[in-house]
């Protein structure tokens, strides 16, 4: 006789629905025999309470069929009645089961070679799904060959072209995958073989390819050390916003300790940062740590298990240079991330940490940050407002940003060999892999790889880094020799040229295809006469910018190659010249020395707090050291809440110099300059248009400046739902057009025609 179940009394209704609830899990071991005793336990006792099964309908009268029909609906848990599975059974949409195996930007790439794809099928006038359909070796040859033929990608855009054998193999990986994902299959193994043996070799040839990968460089500590005090004393780039400059130095320590990918920690939030102060258990000092957890960047095949970093303070550390705690802390503290007890911030300055002590009888005090805070970014991109540079509360800075900075500062730092973010990564993978203290399966963790061989293909550094002479000789090696000769540091040469002077500049508007656009253009400005902006629409006025647009990208390609060739000349001549003058008994002035390492313009005063609180020595007693640190992490939070402006984009023949500057100020007698409530109050007077914008104060020399600023720097950067408000007079306008006429008829300003 088959089991029945019977209806649950009210007092044990919460046990019956936990068991319910049991009973759906597909859970395995024990915990299916324990589901099933249950299930039998239960049924006998209601067996024996007297109670009547739903499915017995005897027990009803007359009516009882409908009676447990009634009940049986009363106490499903459906939300859909069967007709709405026997409709997904027969009609299930196919799409619904396919998973998403891949991350945004892998799908972005994807979506650009297809649309490479349907260009070339348009190209030849062919239906794209047929050509899928009969996908061969001849048509795929045709293709990739159509590729390295292109010199134009969007709107026109002049492409940079393949110019590795290997970034021609990895477009054929991802053509791989874009057929794959529009066809529901893979292609043929033996068109695969052709392609790989046969065609990518012979293309490879015709369009002389270069072989193997580009060049890696790999940031080492000694390395890391200058990068990262170039980033935070260097006035020769500026980053609009001074947390952007504290966001750099902060991004360099973690990449160059952690090894992790750049997006991986470009998506760090605070709710995956925990501060703690944890007590020594040999007796020494409380210790400040850091644990961070970064999510796995690559999602291919579903999302990986998250690593959790542990980065402990080093007390008396040599140098602040590379310490994530006075950089991290300091950002929390100008965030004002720490968490609120009853409505009130309990933790507001870095001075309060050397008070903190761990109550007795417990080993931590966690340093809680606010949960509203949880799904902030800490990397966050700078955005331009009406009244001037402010930083994103939700936007995470993007690759392609941090790319570009890193590179700079590898620039500015002198380092012959250009810097990426990935070079962090193979430093911290060289450095691990030489320790004895890191397993290989613990340095699989930390760069998230299921097989050793992906950090020996990818990351194992192609120079042999041991001294194989010594070693073979039975010598003791010479790391050090060895170290010098591996490091970045080694080809650091202040006076190698950097940057183009004015006349080098300029003397590319002498080559032929410049001058000819340069030509072009002026014939058309003067076809179409002043102001070119009451032609817009037009299609001479889109012309007219196609060609300035293909002009200042002709400019900034020949720079780019002149530069190239000064710096090649300057590697190869310079060491001779150097020879020749030591052999001649010729020695280089100091004075010229110093003047080449002059790092830009003076440093405001935020800025010259921030340098000498980090770049202070190692203090004798604990309390110093202590006070050393929460100055530094001060200095942080301050300039982390600082606009430091732009980088000058003046001619350096017209930029003025630190030293013409001191001779201004001590020969000429220059007043004291007016408050800002001084300004302000002149700026009101109505019988005179000023010479500074009212808005950021900034000075000009002429009326037309103010007004080109005020269109470019303020009027420019509103955007629709922004708040509009004049900060001199604090008073809220509802649009742009109210803000012109209130700047015209309060501030004696004139706005652009059309900002």
């Amino acid at each position: 006789m088959a089991r029945r179940r019977g209806v649950p009394s009210p007092v044990n209704s919460d046990s019956e629905d936990d068991s319910e609830e049991d009973t759906m899990d597909v859970d395995d071991g024990d915990d299916d025999d324990d589901d099933d005793d249950g299930d039998d336990g239960s049924d006998t006792a209601s067996d024996s309470s007297g109670e009547t099964d739903l499915t017995d309908p005897a027990d009803y009268g007359e009516t009882g069929k409908n009676d447990t029909s009634d009940l049986a609906e009363l106490l499903a848990d459906d939300e859909h009645p069967p007709e709405y599975y026997i409709e997904m059974m027969n009609n299930l949409d196919e799409s619904l089961l396919q998973y998403d195996e891949y991350a945004p930007t892998s799908l972005k790439l994807l979506d650009r070679i297809e649309q490479e794809w349907f260009k070339f099928c348009a190209y030849v006038k062919q239906n794209p799904k047929e050509m899928y359909q009969q996908m061969d070796v001849h048509k795929l040859y045709t293709f990739f060959n159509w590729v390295l033929n292109q010199r134009r990608g969007k709107n026109g855009r002049r492409r940079q072209g393949l110019k590795y054998r290997s970034s021609l193999e990895t477009y054929w990986k991802i053509f791989r995958l874009v057929y794959e994902r529009e066809m529901q299959e893979k292609i043929d193994r033996e068109t695969s073989r052709r392609m790989i043996k046969k065609v990518i070799p012979k293309l490879a040839k015709l369009y002389r390819l270069k072989k193997g990968r580009r060049k890696k460089s790999v940031v080492y500590l000694d390395d890391l050390v200058r990068i990262v005090e170039t980033t935070l004393t260097t006035t020769k780039k500026k980053f609009g916003h001074g947390r952007q400059r504290i966001v750099l130095c902060l991004y360099f320590q973690l990449a160059g300790f952690s090894a992790n990918r750049p997006q991986a920690l470009l998506n760090l939030c605070y709710r995956q940062i925990k501060i703690t102060l944890l007590r020594d258990p040999n007796g020494g000092p409380n210790n400040i740590l850091i644990e961070f957890t970064v999510e796995f960047a690559k999602t291919f095949l579903g999302d990986k298990e998250e690593t959790t970093f542990v980065v402990p303070e080093i007390i008396f550390d040599p140098s602040l240079i590379l310490s994530p705690h006075v950089f991290l802390l300091g950002l929390l503290f100008a965030d004002r991330a720490f968490a609120l007890l009853g409505g009130e911030r309990v933790l507001t300055s870095a001075r309060q940490l050397i008070d903190l002590k761990i109550p007795e009888g417990i080993n931590q005090l966690e340093l809680h940050l606010d949960p509203a805070l949880d799904d902030v970014p800490v990397f966050r991109k700078s955005e331009r407002t009406l009244e001037g540079i402010e930083i994103s509360a939700t936007e995470a800075l993007t690759y392609a940003t941090i790319n570009l900075w890193i590179k700079r500062i590898g620039e500015i730092a002198a380092f012959r060999d250009i810097v990426r973010p990935y070079s962090l990564r193979y430093g911290a993978g060289k450095a691990l892999d030489d320790s004895g203290h890191i397993s290989e399966a613990v340095r699989s963790l930390i760069f998230q790889h299921s097989d050793p061989r992906t950090f020996i293909k990818y990351y194992l550094h192609r120079k042999v880094t041991k001294d194989i002479r010594s070693i073979v000789q039975g010598l003791d090696p010479q790391e050090h020799i060895m170290n010098a000769a591996l490091r970045m540091l080694r080809s650091v040469d202040p006076r190698r040229p950097q940057e183009l002077t004015t006349a080098q500049s300029r003397s590319v508007n002498r080559q032929p295809h410049i001058q000819e656009l340069i030509r072009k253009r002026d014939m058309l400005s003067r076809r179409l006469g002043r102001p070119l902006k009451r032609h817009k629409g037009t299609v001479a006025y889109e012309l007219h910018k196609k060609i300035s647009r293909e002009l200042a990208g002709a400019r900034q390609r020949a720079r780019d190659e002149l530069l190239r060739d000064i710096q090649g000349k300057y590697d190869f001549e310079e060491p001779l010249r150097e020879i020749k003058r030591q052999l001649s008994g010729i020695e280089v002035s100091k004075a010229f020395n110093e003047s080449l390492n002059t790092n830009g313009s003076a440093p405001p005063l935020p800025h010259k707090r921030l340098t000498s609180a980090v770049l202070t020595l190692p203090c004798e007693t604990l309390r110093d050291e202590m006070l050393r640190r929460t100055e530094s992490m001060d200095a942080v939070a301050e300039y982390s809440l600082f606009e430091e402006g732009d980088t000058s984009r003046l001619p350096h023949d017209k930029r003025p110099t630190t030293l013409a500057l001191q001779k201004v100020r001590v020969e000429v007698h220059v007043p004291p300059a007016p408050s800002q409530r001084e300004i302000a109050a002149e700026a009101v007077m109505k019988h005179h248009r000023p010479l500074y914008c009212f808005i950021c104060l900034d000075k000009f020399s002429t009326h037309g400046g103010v007004t080109k600023h005020l269109g470019r720097k303020h009027l420019q950067c509103i955007k629709p739902g922004d708040t509009i408000r004049c900060p001199r007079c604090e008073v809220v306008l509802e649009s742009k057009m109210e803000l012109q006429s209130h700047a015209y008829h309060v501030h004696s300003t004139v706005s652009p025609e059309d900002p």
